[in-house]
Formats: structure tokens, C-alpha cells, sequence
């Protein structure tokens, strides 16, 4: 597939995706993409993404400091968020 059709096709699931994200009331603050790895878009932390975490549909990959990032998949782009761990206080 040529580099110019990929992008075209990852754009195509990031604008998908962003409607998504919109209509479950999710604000999006940021994407990126290179050719080598699915397009990533990154979301504010809200209270729906631990109902993800604890129904299985999302994970924490890295923890950093006070802070955790948890991501999920939708529409074949990865989509993950910041928030910090209070439980890293104590």
C-alpha cells in the first residue's frame, strides 16, 4: 500500500474516531501518527475511563511518577489519557 493511501486510510479512523469520542461526551486534546504504528489520539481524563479500566475494555500501560496513562482501542486507532494516581501520594 503506498505511504499516501495509509495516511489517507488513518486519517479516515481518526476523524471516525473523534466523532466517537465526542458523542461519549470525551474531549480530545491531541493525535499523532508516522507511518509505523496506529494513530494514536489522546484524551482529558474522565470518570467514563475508569468504568473502561474496571469492565476490562482499557489498561494502565505506564506508570510515571504520580501520574498513570491508560489507553483503548477504537476504530483502529489507540486512544489514551493521563491522570493522576492518588493511591502514589500516600
Amino acid at each position: 500500500m503506498k505511504k499516501n493511501q495509509l495516511i489517507s486510510n488513518s486519517i479516515n479512523a481518526v476523524n471516525k474516531a473523534v466523532n466517537i469520542l465526542s458523542n461519549e461526551e470525551l474531549t480530545v486534546i491531541g493525535f499523532y501518527h508516522d507511518s509505523l504504528s496506529k494513530p494514536t489520539i489522546e484524551i482529558e481524563h474522565h470518570p467514563k475511563c475508569n468504568k473502561y479500566i474496571d469492565a476490562g475494555q482499557a489498561t494502565y500501560y505506564r506508570h510515571e511518577g504520580y501520574h498513570r496513562f491508560g489507553q483503548f482501542e477504537l476504530n483502529g486507532c489507540r486512544i489514551i489519557w493521563r491522570e493522576c494516581d492518588i493511591s502514589r501520594l500516600h
